[in-house]
């Protein structure tokens, strides 16, 4: 049974880290084909390597940086190698070039892993709760009664008593000292 002790810190899902990381994926390939020449084909799979490494890294979970390394390699073979887009797997490079690109992201989602429990400190670091948590309630808001007696520090002997249950429109003394139905202070 897993129970979650407030030093538990949840992490966004697995599905969230993945979505993040393939914009971050697109968004590397579109500035490395901006910056990087066309000739330097083992420049551009270094640049879009060490940007999945990077990603995997802040994940920090093995299975969204083996998912980085499948979406870095497949845009930079189909948008980097070919320019018009097109996925073609020429041999031995492209799998040697798979290979790398996995590792490094890999290698960066087990840095990823081993800094964030170096910074929790041994706490458990949970993807997802265990149990379903109650949602937080508000706390109910208190109608406060009108007032019909005078303040305290007005009269000497104290508040004017409480008036019945319910409104039945009677009006009560300012003070019991000073006497008189002037009603409720307005």
């Amino acid at each position: 049974m897993i129970s979650c002790s407030p030093r538990v810190r949840r992490l966004p899902s697995v599905e969230l880290s993945i979505g993040v990381g393939f914009f971050a994926a697109v968004a590397a390939c579109a500035i490395t084909a901006l910056v990087v020449p066309i000739g330097q084909l083992e420049v551009r799979f270094a640049v879009m390597g060490l940007a999945g490494c990077c990603y995997a890294a802040f994940a920090a979970d093995l299975r969204a940086a083996a998912v980085m390394g499948l979406v870095v390699w497949t845009l930079a073979t189909g948008f980097l190698i070919q320019p018009a887009g097109e996925l073609i797997v020429t041999g031995v490079p492209d799998v040697l070039r798979f290979a790398a690109v996995v590792a490094m992201c890999l290698a960066g989602g087990l840095y990823g892993i081993a800094r964030r429990r170096a910074r929790a400190g041994g706490r458990r670091v949970e993807r997802r709760p265990g149990l379903p948590q109650p949602p937080r309630t508000r706390p109910a808001l208190r109608r406060v009664p009108p007032r019909r007696y005078a303040p305290v520090r007005s009269c000497p002997g104290g508040p004017a008593p409480r008036p019945p249950a319910g409104r039945s429109g009677r009006t009560l003394p300012r003070c019991r000292h000073q006497g008189g139905s002037s009603g409720p202070p307005r």
